[in-house]
């Protein structure tokens, strides 16, 4: 079945201007259509039936000049009995050979505002001359057809704008990754060997004042009596330090995984699970190789949403066992969490202007936001939470030409 062209032009599908162009020209009656674009300055071609890229890319009309060009300035449609243009390039389109000419109607492609967004250019044979009525007739369609475009324009603004936002939100997170790297290592590299360094001294000093108090424990009593308060504060001092070395750790474990950028995303939360303490964690992924096409800053992204929730889990909800999974559905990867802590009222919660501030939900709501995931947060008092996020990996929609 044939769709016409009004059906054509206010269906809510893609445009396809070169099937726009075909059916001007079928229900017209005429030989071929070129469809005009305009930025305000010049034409170039949009469509044009019967179709010749080659010639339609060699056509540029200044606003203005020639038929199209005045049709274009002062919006009115033109129709002629017999015309033949002098652009070469525009006289092939027409199929115009030598000294012959054709009939012409051009009207103004129009959008809400009345701005002229293109034109609209049928032709035939001299023998069959357009007449008023035919612009009547066919001035809404180009009209319906300019409406289709400066839609097409908005949406088109509105694709370039979220894919600007996307790379600056990977831009961002990625330089969030790369800061806490950095952290990370300078602590490694200073913290941690000073922290190690000195837990070695102190094992060496309360060694030796060990031996000290040995020998004075005979001779004198006092003094040994001393050295071994000295001692004490020595190990307590030792015992910090190495409560310091381990947070440190931690801390460095937190800000970044190296098995993220290594082994990638199933890999990491594998690891985050090992190093969970004082709960129990069961990992369910599928394989590996579900999620290579994850970009690198929603990959971390992820980990960070893992990270948090289990924190949360064993931090705020006093869970005993968490059960972390990652699966893909289609283009959809599913990062789910259940705990079996005291859990909240998450309906409550919902209803508060402060929601965010229970158990650090405005965080995991900012990082879901930001690559685009839903979150889902199921709880009830005594039951224990369960925290969905869904991230969609479909294509981003093209940009029309």
């Amino acid at each position: 079945m044939t769709t016409t062209l009004f059906g054509m032009l206010s269906a809510p599908t893609r445009l396809d201007l070169t099937a726009v162009a075909r059916a001007f020209a079928r229900e017209s009656d005429s030989v071929g259509t070129v469809l005009l674009t305009s930025d305000g300055k010049e034409l170039v071609v949009g469509a044009a039936f019967p179709s010749a890229p080659d010639t339609e890319a060699l056509l540029h009309i200044p606003v203005g000049q020639g038929v199209s060009g005045q049709v274009a300035r002062n919006g009115h449609a033109i129709r002629l009995a017999a015309d033949a243009p002098r652009t070469p390039a525009y006289r092939e389109l027409l199929g115009i050979h030598d000294t012959g000419e054709v009939a012409r109607m051009c009207m103004p492609v129009r959008g809400i505002d009345g701005q002229i967004l293109g034109v609209v250019s049928l032709h035939r044979p001299t023998d069959r001359p357009y007449i008023d009525e035919d612009i009547t007739r066919f001035q809404p369609y180009a009209d319906l057809l300019g409406i289709r475009l400066q839609a097409r324009g908005l949406l088109n603004a509105v694709d370039e704008h979220r894919h600007d936002r996307d790379r600056l939100i990977a831009a961002a997170i990625s330089a969030q990754e790369t800061e806490r790297r950095l952290i990370a290592f300078d602590l490694h590299d200073g913290v941690t060997t000073a922290l190690a360094s000195m837990s070695f001294h102190l094992n060496a000093a309360e060694l030796s004042l060990h031996d000290t108090e040995q020998r004075c424990a005979r001779d004198n009593p006092e003094s040994a009596e001393a050295l071994a308060q000295a001692r004490s504060q020595i190990a307590t001092a030792r015992t910090l330090g190495d409560l310091a070395y381990n947070q440190t750790r931690a801390a460095i474990t937190g800000l970044h995984s190296l098995v993220l950028d290594d082994l990638g995303l199933v890999a990491a939360l594998e690891s985050l699970a090992e190093t969970a303490p004082g709960v129990a964690v069961r990992v369910v992924c599928d394989a590996a190789a579900e999620f290579t096409d994850i970009p690198d800053h929603e990959a971390a992204a992820l980990f960070r949403i893992a990270q948090e929730t289990m924190s949360n889990a064993a931090r705020h909800a006093r869970a005993s066992s968490i059960e972390l999974s990652l699966r893909r559905e289609d283009d959809v990867v599913v990062l789910r969490t259940s705990d079996d802590g005291i859990g909240f009222d998450a309906r409550a919660v919902e209803r508060r202007d402060d929601e965010g501030s229970h158990y650090g939900l405005s965080s995991l709501a900012e990082r879901c936001a930001l690559v685009g995931a839903s979150l889902r947060i199921d709880s009830v008092p005594g039951h224990g939470t369960t925290v969905i996020v869904e991230l969609p990996l479909a294509a981003r929609p093209e940009i029309a030409d």
